[in-house]
């Protein structure tokens, strides 16, 4: 590597010295004398040493303009546009190498303030045109409140350009000789103006965020119904807390993309054109010297952005990380507790708080040393002018009102510069986040395509065929191998069978939650993914071991995901369940809050209003996992009377002998496979594990 810089470096200096001899000969008599020449010999260095030697970062440019950067400041601040300038190849040695020492120190402050990944191309910015096509396109519905954001954004910055402009003829007036009329007329403007431009920028503003708010809302609706489409193995290798980050914090950054960034980046784009256009009418020479902060503007901001983004980046994986941990240790509450894991989970959460605030630290101080860097850069500008300017009100060229004006000018372009400057790192932090997004968003699930069948008539035949099944995130373990049974309707299946002997993997195949890997499930001779989704779930229905309640009332719960389900439906299902009773109990009825997950009932209470969940739908295949042994002989009594209505296929899975033994059909698994009738009498383990639980009960 070294080697390389050397062969370079050399290669550098021999083509530059060569240049320079053919400049000392005819080729330089062609340049016009001073300012002048001294400029198109740069660009002719740059532009010859650029096509030989190709692109050598930030070194050439430094090189090359810093003998015209530096005699244009000279003539600037000193007022002698016309004084000699020293081309470089008349110069001396000396002044050459002093050249290449300012041009090698400039890049390599450069490098070293650059992070090490600044110059490689980071993930994404690849698509970031696609990207930012995109949140256009998202915002089209928007388009008439941002139209009218915009007009007022106009009105906005016309009102605040022109105070400043009467605010120096105000001090000219003052300054010579006092025309009331002139100066009445003055105020006036600078009142009616500013009047105008201040209910013009709150019109603006308030147009802005309601159209932020409206793609806020819009683009939420979209990811979250888009993850409630994904498959189940998607959110087993996604973490929780992940995907609550990018539905709060991405989505509000992608949000903001289009109206915050159109607002501040049109009204800087105007103000700085239309404050430019005043200043150079007060003084073209105070406006050229102003233009000095440009160069060290952009790369200040760029030095900052890349170390900025780079820094963002990392906060918002952390941030999620925390919010993984609390929703974990929220959600498990109950499990915390039981382990006296308080504390241990406060240490989790501390750790990764205080990762977070380290990079917020890091984030904090890289800001406050940019804006130091900044003033310190304005301070330096502003001095410089005002030297210039009292030059100029000294020769007559100025007056001082005019001075007044421009100093305003110019401290507002400044800042309007710098928002430019600082639109493309935040667009480029808010197209990453978007690219996030996206990528949810575009995820195609790994199922197959939604179903049409829907007849008005279902018989309830299930068919296991030769069916094998692993889990997508555990491809080499399979759960299930070549299970071949029937579910007749009218008739009791039960499947039992040790833990972790695939028993739920059978029902959630049997809900079209997972697609087999081999073999075929079958409804009435037609494959369960042929099915309409919402009209399948309506005929086959699971009561869980652990049912699932929301916040909301009873009947929310029973009618959860019905429409149009009546109260007198709501009631019979909960009979049939018997729920009747502890409902009729309650203060509402079915309209009373059962709280966060059911947490103000019982376990009992919740396993019966999941009964009626289920029953209200009046399906033709029932699902029982475990879901009877927290029930009483009363209600077993009434579930068996349901049962017995309409030649229902039901399958339950327990542990229990009594179910067992009541069943029309038993199955029992095995590691994955079904053990045969003959199998299971010499299968000693598995039947002394069904009477030992016999036993115990």
């Amino acid at each position: 590597m070294a080697l390389s810089y050397l062969r370079r470096g050399a290669s550098l200096l021999l083509a530059d010295m060569a240049l320079l001899g053919l400049l000392q000969g005819p080729l330089g008599s062609l340049l016009p004398p001073g300012l002048p020449g001294v400029w198109l010999e740069g660009a002719l260095r740059l532009g010859v040493l650029w096509e030989l030697l190709g692109r050598v970062g930030g070194f050439l440019p430094l090189l090359c303009l810093a003998a015209p950067l530096f005699f244009s400041l000279r003539a600037l601040v000193g007022g002698t546009m016309g004084a000699p300038a020293v081309r470089a190849a008349s110069a001396s040695w000396g002044w050459l190498l002093a050249g290449y020492a300012a041009a090698a120190l400039g890049h390599a402050v450069w490098t070293v303030l650059s992070p090490p990944d600044a110059q490689e191309k980071q993930p994404g910015q690849e698509n970031s045109r696609a990207l930012m096509w995109r949140l256009l396109k998202l915002s089209r519905p928007d388009l008439p409140f941002l139209l009218v954001a915009f007009f007022f954004l106009a009105m906005a910055v016309l009102g605040e350009t022109l105070i400043p402009h009467y605010s120096g003829r105000v001090i000219d007036i003052l300054g010579g000789d006092f025309d009331p009329d002139a100066f009445a007329s003055a105020i006036f403007f600078m009142c009616l103006f500013s009047v105008g431009s201040s209910l013009s920028a709150g019109c603006r503003g308030g147009s802005f965020l309601f159209t932020m708010s409206r793609i806020n809302l819009r683009i939420r609706e979209q990811l979250f119904s888009s993850l409630l489409r994904q498959d189940l193995g998607f959110f087993q290798e996604t973490k929780t807390g992940e995907l609550s980050s990018r539905l709060s914090s991405d989505t509000s950054l992608m949000s903001r993309w289009l109206p915050f960034n159109a607002n501040i980046l049109l009204r800087s784009l105007v103000k700085v054109v239309g404050l430019y256009f005043f200043m150079l009418r007060v003084s073209p020479r105070l406006t050229f010297l102003s233009l000095l902060d440009l160069p060290l503007t952009i790369a200040a901001e760029k030095v900052y952005n890349t170390r900025h983004q780079a820094v963002l980046r990392e906060i918002q994986d952390e941030v999620a990380k925390a919010g993984q941990v609390v929703c974990e240790a929220v959600g498990g509450l109950q499990t915390v507790r039981s382990f006296g894991a308080e504390e241990h989970e406060v240490s989790r959460y501390r750790e990764a708080l205080e990762r977070c605030r380290q990079l917020w630290w890091r984030r904090d101080l890289e800001k406050e040393l940019y804006l130091v860097v900044r003033r310190v850069m304005g301070l330096g500008i502003q001095v410089l002018i005002l030297n210039c300017g009292v030059q100029q009100i000294l020769a007559g060229e100025v007056t001082r009102g005019g001075l007044l004006s421009f100093l305003l000018y110019q401290e507002e372009v400044g800042h309007y510069v710098q928002n430019l400057v600082y639109m493309y790192g935040d667009m480029l932090s808010n197209v990453g986040a978007a690219e996030k997004v996206f990528c949810y968003l575009d995820r195609r699930p790994d199922l197959p395509p939604p179903g049409t069948l829907a007849p008005p008539r279902l018989e309830g035949r299930v068919d296991f065929q030769d069916v094998s099944f692993s889990y997508p995130s555990l491809p080499e373990k399979p759960v299930l191998q070549g299970l071949t049974f029937t579910l007749h309707p009218g008739k009791v299946t039960a499947l039992v069978g040790p833990n972790g002997s695939g028993k739920s993997t059978v029902a959630a195949l049997l809900q079209n939650l997972y697609q087999p890997t081999g073999g075929r499930v079958l409804l009435d001779g037609q494959p369960l993914a042929q099915y309409e989704h919402r009209y399948l779930h309506q005929q086959v229905v699971l009561v869980g071991q652990e049912p699932v309640l929301f916040s909301g009332s009873v009947k929310d719960n029973i009618a959860y995901g019905l429409r149009d389900c009546e109260d007198a439906q709501v009631m019979a299902a909960a009979q049939a369940a018997c729920a009747g009773d502890f409902i009729g109990e309650m203060a509402n009825g079915i309209y009373t809050e059962i709280g966060e997950k059911g947490g103000q009932l019982a376990v009992g209470q919740k396993q019966r209003l999941a009964i009626a969940r289920a029953l209200v739908r009046n399906p033709r295949v029932l699902i029982l996992d475990e879901a009877t042994s927290a029930l009483d002989a009363q209600c077993e009594q009434a579930l068996q009377a349901w049962r017995s209505q309409g030649d229902r296929t039901v399958l339950v899975i327990a542990h229990r002998l009594h179910t067992v033994q009541s069943a029309d059909q038993v199955l029992v698994l095995r590691q994955g496979r079904l053990v045969e009738r003959d199998r299971l009498r010499e299968d000693q383990d598995v039947y002394a594990q069904l009477v030992q639980q016999r036993l115990e009960e």
